[in-house]
């Protein structure tokens, strides 16, 4: 693996960017029977499980924590998946695997009980008890995979007693992928107000005994507003659908292309001014999330990509990028407001002045505050920074296929730190554009550059780290040759 020969710097902290030096036994009822009997009557199963028993020692709370996953996987590393990375340091801030104590919220999926079945086969690799397990049973579909349970008959869980309890026997809330419009409207009714195993979450959280995990739409969920569909080229070229953001049935947010802005679940205080995006850098979905900022009038966004979990820590004010080493990365976009950043609503929708910080394992951030409105990220080793555009690379192309497969973290970061400046500056263009049988092009260019805050930084293991680049969206426009009759 090669070294970097950019400029070293000291210890930083610029805007967005910068570098820096008792067990309780828990065991619930697991199956996946149904909460009701064909009559729609409590199960006896149900009311038993509710009453917690009297020879419990009391847990030692956990914290204020949400741990906001890409995605899930069952990728095999040697003999451990991918995912054991974020159940292993779930592991160690309950205090060991006798502490954890999982509770599965499948009601995104299709599949209802897959996550809950992985878990079966996952925790025991990991040290944890099955006992300290369990299934919420809060759904709207039926999976196939379990023939003798009809999970589409827990629509209304969230309003059953015995499910609320469950809440208070865990410690960790874990979301499944799949609809997130399907969860909120699991929880919330329809005039968007809290059901109480949703109202039991937030407070637990309040209490500052509860970590919240969700991969893809469990991830997405967690802010409120949040992001329910839409491609990122389908949020630049057609107006925001935002008819579901006060209520939830109107909506459910079907489009593929066009961006939908629906109500979230609300874990993340609005006080920070975030919306959460997911598959962030396999999907190119980076367009989106600034256009759904721009739509709800928010500052500051997450995206999360595949092998990846922010973990955000509310009561220390802080977050983390945990993953895979070289393939976990989370990019933080800043936007101020439409008129700092010339933002044109269209459609097409343009902007400018925009920041971007991409995180690898290791990178730390400060939540936004008065004074950093965008939050302060820090990579932790100063001799691993440097300055933008090393020269390293002779060549610094435009980028044909903007929002491709891993074009942010495999090309733009690539050539930010490394490229050499183009003839007419430092600066790193990709370009996104559709043609037709006569050949013209139409489509978008994506500019990043620097300003004197703009650092990166480069570690054999993670990857590369970009802090407060700047960018800007534009028109395009063409003619191809060869491609008419």
């Amino acid at each position: 693996m090669r070294t970097h020969p950019g400029v070293l710097v000291g210890a930083l902290l610029f805007g967005t960017g910068g570098c820096v030096d008792g067990d309780l036994a828990w065991s619930p009822d697991n199956s996946v029977e149904p909460a009701q009997d064909s009559s729609g009557q409590a199960r006896p199963a149900e009311a038993k499980r509710a009453n917690p028993g009297p020879n419990r020692s009391p847990a030692v709370p956990v914290g204020r924590k949400l741990m906001i996953i890409g995605t899930q996987t069952d990728r095999l590393v040697g003999t451990v998946t991918d995912d054991a990375i974020f159940i292993d340091r779930l592991i160690t801030d309950v205090g060991g695997q006798d502490r954890l104590r999982i509770l599965v919220v499948s009601g995104a999926s299709s599949t209802p009980n897959w996550l809950y079945s992985y878990f079966q086969a996952i925790l025991p690799t990991r040290g944890v008890p099955l006992a300290n397990l369990a299934l919420a049973h809060i759904a709207s579909r039926d999976d196939e995979s379990t023939p003798h349970v009809d999970e589409s008959t827990w629509s209304n869980g969230a309003y059953e007693p015995s499910e609320v309890a469950k809440v208070a026997e865990a410690n960790v809330l874990w979301f499944e992928g799949g609809d997130q419009s399907r969860l909120v409207n699991l929880l919330l009714d329809a005039d968007g107000h809290d059901r109480p195993f949703q109202a039991a979450i937030k407070a637990k959280l309040a209490d500052n005994d509860l970590i919240i995990a969700g991969y893809s739409a469990g991830a997405a969920a967690q802010s409120d507003p949040m992001i329910g569909n839409g491609s990122g080229w389908g949020a630049l070229v057609n107006p925001p659908d935002l008819s579901a953001v006060s209520g939830l049935a109107a909506n459910p947010c079907n489009d593929f292309d066009t961006l939908c802005i629906t109500r979230g679940l609300g874990y993340l205080p609005p006080q920070y001014d975030v919306l959460i995006d997911q598959h962030f850098t396999q999907r190119g979905r980076y367009p989106r999330l600034v256009r759904a900022l721009a739509a709800t009038n928010l500052h500051n966004g997450w995206g999360v990509s595949e092998f990846s979990a922010f973990y955000v820590d509310l009561l220390a004010g802080t977050a983390e990028v945990v993953g895979v080493p070289g393939k976990a990365f989370v990019t933080l976009l800043g936007r101020d407001d439409a008129v700092a950043n010339n933002e044109q609503i269209g459609p097409p929708f343009l902007g400018e002045n925009y920041t971007m910080s991409i995180l690898a394992v290791g990178d730390t951030y400060q939540l936004p505050t008065r004074s950093h409105p965008h939050g302060v990220a820090s990579h932790p080793v100063a001799s691993e920074c440097y300055q933008p555009f090393s020269e390293y690379y002779s060549d610094n192309p435009v980028l044909t296929n903007a929002l491709g497969y891993q074009v942010l973290i495999e090309d733009v970061a690539t050539y930010f730190a490394d490229g050499a400046p183009q003839a007419s500056g430092a600066r790193v263009d990709a370009i996104a554009f559709t043609v037709d049988e006569t050949g013209a092009g139409n489509g978008f260019r994506f500019r990043f550059t620097a300003d004197p805050h703009s650092r990166v930084a480069w570690n054999e293991d993670a990857g590369y780290s970009m802090f407060d680049a700047r960018w800007r969206i534009s028109t395009i426009a063409a003619q191809i040759t060869g491609l008419g009759p």
